[in-house]
């Protein structure tokens, strides 16, 4: 009878991890795909299936995805809108070193009120350890593609081989 409480209580704990599990199966080649789509399908207005498309690629750190479904928060697109996950997937997303995108950022912490700033602080850290580039094991560069129309800018992202956490990606406040 012990042996099968302390298996169930192992079992139990695995369950509750912080509505996060490890992988190790993934496809960089279908993550690219998706934010990809995910883009295309947000510059028509198509915003559900934009977020589809997204959801997955943002939460293993890829940045053009965090950066697309940071702006859906902040305009209510789909989504509720909120300030304070907008600007966490905004913090987060200018890991890749952009600078309008840190621009953007930078303008939005500047209007918030001190406590409004120490929320967007403890946001953008946890996701940082969630969602960014060591926590997912990702590197990203800018891409050099000529056909890249003015102001426009494209981040190339790429996993490493490993494990990553999941994380559940938190769509209300």
């Amino acid at each position: 009878m012990k042996t099968f409480s302390v298996v169930s209580m192992v079992f139990i704990t695995f369950l509750g991890g912080c509505n996060s599990s490890s992988i190790n199966l993934y496809s960089d080649t279908t993550m690219k795909k998706n934010e990809y789509n995910g883009i295309k399908a947000y510059r028509k207005g198509q915003f559900e299936a934009a977020f589809n498309y997204l959801k997955e690629p943002a939460g293993l750190g890829y940045k053009s995805a965090q950066y697309t479904l940071a702006f859906m928060f902040l305009k209510g697109q789909y989504l509720e809108q909120s300030t304070k996950l907008g600007i966490g997937w905004l913090g987060v997303a200018k890991e890749a070193g952009v600078e309008n995108w840190s621009a953007q950022y930078d303008v939005f912490y500047s209007a918030a009120t001190t406590q409004q700033k120490q929320q967007i602080d403890e946001t953008v850290a946890l996701y940082i350890t969630q969602f960014g580039v060591k926590a997912q094991n990702m590197t990203c560069r800018r891409s050099t593609s000529p056909r890249r129309t003015f102001g426009e800018v494209k981040i190339d992202c790429t996993k490493h081989e490993g494990s990553v956490t999941e994380h559940d990606i938190q769509i209300i406040e």
